[in-house]
């Protein structure tokens, strides 16, 4: 037979079944799209040089890999449905004379034909897609021109085509075995023969409930920022695996649990429920594992990028308590030599302040040591000092300042009158800025610094230094009784970390009296301000300028890149919840149909049974809506966590966005679930 014939057959195979081929082809190309998507921003190099890109950059390589993995899946379970219901018509192919190898090319050729529209279909949704995506991207990041988008970039369109046509390959191959394999008979009677009963495997339940109870504690038990990014996509992983399992298999135990209990089982509302369950989610379990994970991975995307946008304003006050910071020093082959007093910093900005119009409100100066130790049983031990290393999950921060600095700091910041510690030379006053250490009578009565031991004399609930993002590691602070005490801790560190030593910080904060004046003159400003302290001495001289509206601008950002991200990555994995379900329910309707006719002719009323099958859908249907909330809720803890590295510490904002994107996703479900359930009714009717 040649080609064309086969060609032929496999087309108006595809024409006939519109029901069966047309969700198969758009699932596929809601996933390819999705994965050119996120690799594309993987691969695009303005997101190297932008704030916050390395981190964009291996989120969606990371992305990219799981979606790849449940793409796998997804189409391995769209495939077996067809399969499924194409086998009696395959069977007749093989009793009508078509030999096994005949039938094998009308699969190839249906395979080859689905999986290019899917590809083609896939490449201009994800190619339109992400050009609009671009332009809605540089509209929130306030951006005019489109720079740096490679759209249309021959290696984001090759690879992808690769992987999914892989992925169909693979899908055909299967459907080639079993073809071979089954007599004629057997093909057939295929879509007519009765399931077995689903049975208990104990292998898959005992490895679902250990990789779901691991994800789970790593979720709820870790306690460091740091340890967050390493750990999370561990427990991502092992949630996914043990989702899978336990729905595939878990399910059953738990009806067949239920089966031997038989005071409940017994009754004309649970038998018809529990037994046609047993049956339903044998065949419907890995797809409504993967509504589980996408409808997760939603409300994971949606409720972090919007706390992360709308915390914006938030992030910036706690982080910069005044609108600009600065410092200067002398440098000599690199090497920190001497700070600039914080009185010609102060003389420098209030003159180019006059210049501009713009009055100053407040000013502090703060000097302080700055040191990184590693704290282990109440030694604060340097690099050196320690055999190997560290890492970077161990360390911990030291600012230190002497008494009399404390005192004039507390006064001038939070205006209360200061008595004094009255510190002697082995004694300090010491105060947990951000550390793991829950309880402040957990901090060590003694301190070794240097191989000199200080009494803890005081535990103090605030610091008068301005510590930006030190939530991201252990920070202490500590006051010393006096200047002479401070250099010994400065020159322990000098001879131990050498030409890396910390060097004392003389700093100036200033906070302005119209911040939307010196905003909109800002990147001005900050130059003029920068290139007069420069010129005191350009060859030796470095200048560190932070701002307020520089780093408001910066997080807006990046924080509005991520909520991109986080809508587009949303949107799609919404597109293929909301088409599984539709593809689930036609499924069960051409199943339900044989059933719902056999439970009328054994006496039960119409109205009885339409209740027994939509309560067995609506179980079903949502349960992954039940299990994505319960992965949300464990997973909050550790997304906290992941939220601090990207400064957002508001804890209540990120409840409300969660509970607010979990309830308008269930309403999206629930419309979903309806619309879709008119279909099935129509099918089984």
């Amino acid at each position: 037979m040649k080609t064309a014939f086969y060609s032929k057959i496999a087309i108006g195979n595809i024409k006939k079944n519109p029901r069966l081929y047309v969700p198969r082809i758009l699932a596929e190309t809601g996933l390819f799209g999705c994965f050119y998507i996120m690799l594309t921003i993987a691969l695009d190099d303005r997101l190297e040089s932008s704030y916050g890109g390395g981190y964009l950059q291996f989120f969606m390589s990371f992305g990219a890999v799981v979606l790849g993995f449940l793409s796998f899946i997804l189409i391995l379970y769209v495939n077996s449905f067809l399969m499924k219901q194409r086998k009696n018509e395959y069977g007749l192919y093989n009793v009508l004379g078509m030999e096994k190898r005949h039938i094998n090319k009308v699969l190839f050729m249906e395979s080859l034909y689905t999986s290019v529209m899917s590809l083609v279909l896939g490449t201009a949704f994800g190619l339109l897609f992400y050009k609009l995506a671009s332009l809605f991207v540089c509209r929130l990041l306030h951006t005019e021109v489109v720079a740096g988008f490679y759209y249309i970039n021959f290696k984001t369109v090759l690879f992808p085509v690769l992987v999914y046509a892989g992925l169909d390959l693979i899908a055909f191959l299967i459907n080639s075995i079993t073809v071979r394999r089954l007599k004629p008979v057997d093909l057939l009677a295929g879509k007519h023969t009765g399931e077995k009963e689903p049975k208990i495997k104990w292998i898959l339940l005992v490895l679902g409930v250990l990789t779901l109870g691991a994800g789970y504690f790593i979720a709820l038990t870790i306690e460091s920022p740091i340890d967050a990014i390493v750990y999370f996509f561990l427990a991502v992983i092992l949630v996914i695996i043990g989702t899978y399992c336990l729905f595939v298999t878990g399910t059953t135990f738990v009806l067949k649990c239920l089966r031997k209990n038989k005071k409940y089982y017994y009754s004309k509302n649970h038998m018809v429920s529990v037994s046609g369950l047993l049956f339903r989610m044998k065949q419907n379990a890995v797809g409504l594992a993967s509504i589980a994970i996408l409808s997760t991975g939603v409300l994971v995307m949606i409720s972090t990028t919007v706390s992360l946008y709308s915390g914006v304003q938030d992030v910036v006050n706690e982080n910069y308590p005044k609108d600009l910071y600065l410092s200067a020093y002398y440098e000599k082959d690199g090497i920190k030599t001497q700070s600039v007093p914080s009185e010609v910093l102060y003389s420098k900005v209030k003159e180019t302040a006059d210049e501009y119009g713009l009055k100053i409100s407040d000013y502090s100066t703060e000097q302080y040591l700055s040191v990184s130790y590693i704290l282990r049983d109440g030694t604060l031990l340097t690099k050196s000092e320690v055999e190997g290393g560290w890492g970077a999950v161990e360390l911990t921060g030291v600012i230190y300042i002497t008494e009399e600095t404390y005192g004039n700091l507390k006064q001038g910041k939070f205006g209360e009158p200061f008595e004094g510690f009255n510190l002697s030379g082995d004694e300090i006053a010491v105060c947990r800025i951000s550390s793991d250490v829950k309880n402040l009578n957990m901090i060590p009565k003694n301190l070794t610094v240097g191989g000199t031991e200080y009494r803890v004399k005081e535990q103090l609930n605030s610091f008068p230094v301005d510590v930006r993002n030190s939530s991201l590691v252990n920070t202490l602070g500590v006051v010393v009784a006096d200047e002479e005490v401070l250099e010994n801790i400065y020159l322990a560190q000098k001879e131990s970390y050498g030409d890396y030593a910390s060097e004392y910080t003389d700093k100036l904060g200033v906070v302005f009296e119209d911040m939307e004046a010196v905003t909109e003159v800002g990147d001005n400003f900050s130059e003029e301000v920068y290139n007069r302290i420069r010129d005191i001495n350009p060859e030796e001289m470095t200048v560190i300028l932070d701002t307020k509206w520089e780093a408001l601008a910066n997080i807006l950002d990046m924080y509005g890149t991520f909520l991109f991200l986080g809508i587009l990555l949303g949107f799609v994995c919404l597109m293929s919840t909301i088409l599984i379900i539709y593809y689930k329910q036609i499924s069960e309707g051409y199943e339900d149909r044989e059933r719902f006719q056999i439970m009328q002719k054994i006496g039960m009323e119409e109205k009885e049974v339409k209740k027994t099958i939509g309560n067995q859908l609506r179980l079903q249907f949502f349960l992954p809506l039940i299990t994505a909330g319960v992965h949300t809720a464990v997973a909050f803890p550790i997304l906290l966590k992941l939220l601090q590295i990207l400064m957002l510490s508001n804890t209540a904002l990120f409840i409300i966005c969660t509970v607010i994107t979990f309830t308008l996703f269930a309403l999206v479900y629930t419309s979903v679930y309806l619309l879709t359930a008119k279909t099935y009714y129509k099918i089984v009717h």
